[in-house]
């Protein structure tokens, strides 16, 4: 069995991976083998570790669940070998192995970013069960909080929902966040509260953060940080709203474009700290962001003192 999820909203991308994840193990209640792989690693050689993790026999279990994050932004050559490797091994009809793709930068109608690159996708979408995850639109948003909202004991108001999407916007994982926080403060989610409790999508501490971050400023960086969590800012949304910035930065150094998309102000702090990047740290250091929140979801390790570690690695 083949899965390849793809798309902008990683938010529900990785939700639908937690759920494949979740459904194995249940279904396999006696031993299995999990393994991640991420393709950004420059550590380790993507493709013998797949072909190794799918050839060897384990004398505990025959399953095996395979987690293949950000594939399409490796080397044409690297995807090919893969792509060769899964026609032989035909994968796709083996219910012993479960082998999972994420990535974010794949667009379905332009596919990856080279056309050279495109083979793999193009197979996947023919033989995996493939799902793009998009932006939410805005009537898809307002249907997504009023639910999830629902599904956490509390209720909202049209015009408190309108109020969120206005500060909030479709990230989705900030949106969870500061939804937990109102319905922790009261079920009966209102204006007043929402005005209360929320900053706008725009946070001047945060780009200030960025900033130091950018710099490779560790002592101020660290400094803001702990100074962000002495005043009572939940870890995770710093983490959802660095990752936010950095995939502004991102985003304006890959697109000119992108002026029409972002905030007058958002776009132009992101395009004075962009010129503290090259696209490579920027690759790296999202990736670092997204293995944050991954490891901190299945308890592996706890956001606070993994953004200091971050931090002070800059």
């Amino acid at each position: 069995m083949i899965y390849c999820l793809y798309g902008q909203d990683t938010y529900r991308s990785k939700e639908e991976l937690r759920r494949i994840v979740e459904e194995y193990k249940k279904s396999n209640l006696d031993w299995m083998d999990f393994v991640r792989i991420d393709a950004d690693d420059e550590e380790i050689e993507i493709f013998q570790v797949l072909r190794q993790t799918v050839d060897t026999v384990s004398m505990f279990s025959q399953n095996k669940l395979i987690i293949v994050e950000n594939i399409f932004s490796s080397d044409a050559d690297i995807q090919n070998e893969i792509l060769e490797f899964l026609k032989k091994r035909d994968i796709e009809k083996n219910n012993s192995i479960v082998l999972a793709f994420w990535d974010e930068g794949i667009d379905a109608k332009s596919g990856p970013a080279s056309p050279s690159q495109g083979g793999l996708f193009e197979y996947l979408k023919s033989k995996a069960k493939c799902e793009e995850f998009k932006l939410l639109g805005k009537a898809q948003l307002k249907s997504w909080i009023k639910n999830y909202i629902i599904e956490q004991g509390g209720n909202i108001d049209i015009q408190a929902i309108d109020k969120l999407v206005e500060y909030i916007g479709s990230d989705l994982w900030r949106m969870e966040n500061e939804i937990n926080k109102l319905i922790s403060f009261s079920p009966n989610i209102c204006l007043k509260n929402i005005e209360l409790l929320i900053r706008p999508e725009i946070d001047l501490n945060i780009f200030e953060l960025g900033d130091a971050i950018g710099q490779k400023n560790k002592t101020k960086a660290i400094k803001l940080f702990n100074q962000q969590i002495d005043e009572g800012k939940n870890e995770s949304y710093l983490l959802s709203m660095i990752a936010s910035q950095i995939r502004n930065i991102i985003k304006v150094k890959t697109s000119p474009k992108s002026k029409s998309d972002l905030h007058p102000f958002v776009f132009r702090k992101s395009s004075e700290q962009a010129k503290n990047f090259t696209f490579e740290e920027l690759k790296k250091i999202y990736r670092q962001l997204m293995t944050i929140d991954f490891e901190s979801k299945i308890g592996k390790t706890d956001i606070e003192t993994s953004l200091e570690l971050f931090i002070s690695g800059l």
